[in-house]
Order: C-alpha cells, then structure tokens, then sequence
C-alpha cells in the first residue's frame, strides 16, 4: 500500500484534492491528518481507507458521467486516465484493508 504523502500527492495531481487539510477531509478525518501521520510516521488507518474508498467511488462515477459528456476527446481521455489511476488507487486500499483483517 502507498503511503499517506503518496495517496496525497495522486489526489493533488489528478485536482481531487488542493491542500493536506482537504485531504484530510476525504479521509473523513480531520484536517491535520496528512500532517499529523507524518510527523508520527503513523501509516493510514483502516478507517480512513474505507472512507477513501467511499469517496473515490463517487469521484470515479462523476468522472465517468462527465466522460461520457465530454465533446472534447482530448479531455474525456484525460477523464478516463483519471479513473483508471483512482481504480488503482481502491483496488490497493481494498488489498490493504483485507490483508490487515486476515
């Protein structure tokens, strides 16, 4: 599983998210969360995977909406890039999230 900064850093890039402390809100946590687990080398809790999960589900079906939308293919490729980097990003939380209960 990915590191906290390098989940950050894919929801930065792709525009989901502009600072750590929005962040922290996807994870349903508070806005410290990012810079708080850093500093204490904490590695993301079960919770806020299952809640990034919740969330990037909803992103991953907006994003698939406006795809279809698009007129512009440039974009509605970009679009599809963008889900494919966040389905990646659930299937790694849903690993992690089972390898921790087994």
């Amino acid at each position: 599983m990915r590191e906290l900064q390098e989940i950050y850093d894919e929801f930065h890039c792709l525009g989901i998210a502009k600072s750590g402390r929005e962040f922290g809100e996807w994870l349903n946590r508070g806005q410290s969360y990012l810079s708080s687990s850093k500093s204490r080398n904490r590695r993301i809790s079960t919770e806020a995977l299952l809640s990034l999960i919740s969330n990037v589900t909803g992103v991953i079906d907006a994003t698939n909406e406006a795809a279809i939308e698009c007129t512009d293919a440039a974009q509605a490729i970009e679009y599809k890039e963008g889900v494919n980097a966040l389905k990646k990003l659930e299937n790694e939380a849903w690993t992690e999230i089972w390898r921790r209960v087994e």
